[in-house]
């Protein structure tokens, strides 16, 4: 390692090195900061193969690479000059853009030593170079035979220009022309897995170097964000968050137009079916729905049959009013001759559409005779009509229960969009319920997805009762959760028996537990199962329970009361119904110890400056603190004298027992 001050003393050693060995010229800010000892270690592996160079002149950096050095804390620039065989020729210099550690400078001499330019022939799809190992596109110029020369130079040159953020191949037509398609005469390679070479045809071989360029300033500005908001890890809103990082993402505004006052009267008065947008353009949530609804119309704008579109209220503020928006963002359904209807469900393109297929439907459907109402339970009705959603109900009157029947069209009408809703009424009504063991007036529930279908007595209910019961049993007798209907099937008065399985629920693991659903044992409990390949966010919450993913399946009970313990009945105890009414006993009893706790972990901002009722208190105190704190009344425990006999332990339990006399929990004013 040779230090120096001035740029001759640089020109002399560039001159000697000339047809010997390379130079590595590095800047460093000051001795013995990080850059410093990270090429002191480049130089000693490397001192045989290349002449390193050190100077901490801002001065000479700025002669050599020709730009300020004010902010730079190391540089390094490589210079070519073992190919140089006359004295009057310059050495070649490629500058590295990456900071100085021991694995960038190690990976930048690995690419400066690789071959200029390759030659692929056969597939290049099979084809791998350094720089796709260490993460960098590969270019293929393809080359003629009648050009092969002047191909040859082209490639030379992308090379030189591209040196340490690409590397270059030439590929034949004569050896690869099966592989390659006609009119192209660039490639890139990129280093995911599975997605093919982009071929272009371009005119000019600076379009090449733009193209390289380009994406990866690109990949830099994202890298800078996530540098710039590393130290929070997330953002306190997610959703905000998420709008953020998307923010530069060109969506297809064209497919949901923006309408004004008399673009969304001639929109609603025209067409049969439409739906219309209102949010604000200022607001995340509202931009996180409006990607929703573009998404929807993207995927489904062979199939939706529905005039879109979008009001912007800071924008249109008479109209939203007018149209009665008191929350946005919300998505309104405009149909001829019927009133508008509020979409209420979640916020994704998938929900979004089965609701506008299903809201097109006049509900309840009423079925004239006994063969409408048997393919309406069957397959063949929803794979003609209805093919966005697997849940339908039906309900069988007779001619002397006209009460139940307006009950029931009331319910239907309420849950249109959400859930398809038939009546028949026909004369061999009696005997439809019969064959599923029920007497009219009655509902039956159809799933086309495993072609179950369960009857219901309907004496006596009001159209609001008969609403819930739907809504109950859409979810099934023992449902797969997803993050869809989670908000639907949670409810914090019942425990939560879950079972996790990573494969659809087979003889072993769950025919025991929905045994038990089905024979009544488990209405205490708030039961259904998780499939980790449909829903990986399972992966995070079994983590978070164990501490690892343990093996699968795995039975859960989350109990929601002080402490919300967390107690599992792993699949080496085999999931019986012997065994898992035993292990809810013992739970109930004492005996069983729980995994976690739920309350293990405070509630509270992510960062300091995120807790703003705290700083409301700080300003005037009491302002935002919790007014009714909730605390819990310890069990006080007499020792004196006697030896306090607790209950028998379980050898299942592996996590801490909560003693009775553990310090109360503190509460959350943050909440």
């Amino acid at each position: 390692m040779k230090y120096i001050t001035s740029t001759s003393e640089f020109q002399d050693i560039e001159s000697n090195m000339k047809g010997k060995k390379d130079v590595v010229f590095v800047y460093v800010r000051a001795i013995g900061i990080p850059e410093h000892r990270a090429v002191m270690e480049a130089a000693f592996v490397y001192g045989s193969l290349y002449q390193f160079v050190l100077t901490t002149e801002t001065s000479l950096l700025e002669n050599i690479s020709r730009g300020r050095s004010d902010f730079v804390p190391a540089k390094l620039i490589y210079c070519h000059c073992k190919a140089v065989t006359s004295p009057t020729h310059e050495c070649q210099r490629s500058s590295s853009d990456q900071p100085l550690s021991t694995l960038n400078i190690h990976r930048f001499l690995k690419l400066m030593n690789a071959p200029l330019v390759a030659e692929v022939s056969g597939d290049p799809d099979k084809f791998t170079s350094v720089h796709i190992q260490l993460g960098l596109p590969l270019v293929f110029i393809v080359c003629e035979k009648e050009t092969y020369d002047a191909d040859r130079e082209t490639a030379e040159h992308v090379a030189w220009q591209l040196l340490g953020k690409a590397g270059v191949a030439t590929l034949s037509r004569d050896t690869s022309g099966p592989y390659i398609p006609g009119n192209v005469n660039v490639g890139v390679k990129t280093v995911e897995e599975d997605v093919p070479i982009r071929y272009l045809l371009l005119d000019e071989s600076q379009e090449i170097i733009d193209l390289i360029e380009n994406t990866k300033n690109q990949k830099n500005e994202e890298s800078a964000e996530k540098h710039i908001h590393g130290d929070q890890e997330t953002q306190d809103d997610e959703v905000a968050e998420a709008v953020y990082r998307d923010r530069k993402r060109v969506l297809p505004l064209h497919l949901v137009p923006s309408l004004t006052a008399e673009t969304f009267r001639m929109m609603v008065t025209s067409k049969p079916h439409s739906m219309v947008l209102f949010y604000a353009s200022w607001e995340t949530v509202s931009l996180t729905f409006l990607q929703s609804v573009l998404q929807m119309a993207e995927k489904y704008k062979d199939a939706l049959d529905v005039s879109l579109g979008r009001v912007n209220c800071a924008d249109m503020n008479d109209l939203c009013n007018e149209q009665n928006i008191t929350d946005i963002p919300i998505a309104k359904i405009y149909q001829s001759g019927n009133d508008p209807l509020l979409y209420t469900g979640m916020m994704c393109a998938d929900e979004l559409a089965r609701f506008l297929m299903l809201s097109k439907l006049d509900l309840p459907l009423r079925l004239p005779t006994m063969e409408d109402a048997e393919n309406y339970l069957s397959a063949v009705f929803h794979k003609n009509n209805l093919p966005y959603h697997s849940f339908s109900a039906l309900g069988i009157f007779t001619s002397h229960t006209e009460e139940a029947v307006d009950a029931l069209t009331e319910a239907g009408k309420s849950l249109t969009g959400f859930i398809n809703v038939a009546i028949y009424c026909g004369e061999r009504a009696s005997a439809l319920s019969e064959k599923f063991g029920v007497s009219p007036p009655a509902i039956l529930f159809t799933w086309s997805d495993d072609k179950t279908i369960y009857g219901v007595s309907l004496q006596s209910l009001t159209a609001e009762e008969i609403v819930h019961l739907i809504k109950h049993q859409s979810l099934g007798v023992f449902p797969e959760i997803t993050v869809e209907n989670f908000p639907s099937f949670f409810t914090p008065k019942k425990p939560l028996l879950l079972l996790f399985s990573d494969s659809r629920i087979g003889h072993r693991d769950g025919k025991s537990i929905q045994s038990l659903v089905r024979g009544r044992y488990l209405e205490s409990y708030r039961t259904g199962w998780i499939n980790l390949n449909n829903t990986p966010v399972g992966y995070g919450v079994l983590k978070r329970y164990f501490g690892f993913i343990p093996q699968l399946p795995v039975l859960v009970l989350i109990q929601f009361d002080v402490r919300s313990p967390v107690f599992a009945l792993l699949s080496d105890q085999h999931l019986t119904e012997v065994n898992i009414l035993y292990w809810l006993e013992m739970i109930k009893g004492g005996a069983e110890l729980p995994i976690y706790s739920l309350l293990k972990h405070e509630w509270k901002a992510p960062l300091h400056d995120y807790d703003f009722l705290a700083i409301m208190d700080g300003t005037v105190p009491d302002f935002a603190a919790q007014k009714i704190p909730i605390k819990m009344k310890s069990q006080k425990v007499s020792t004196e004298g006697k030896e306090v006999q607790g209950p028998s332990a379980s050898l299942r339990g592996t996590g801490p027992r909560f003693p009775a006399n553990d310090k109360e929990p503190g509460t959350h004013p943050e909440l």
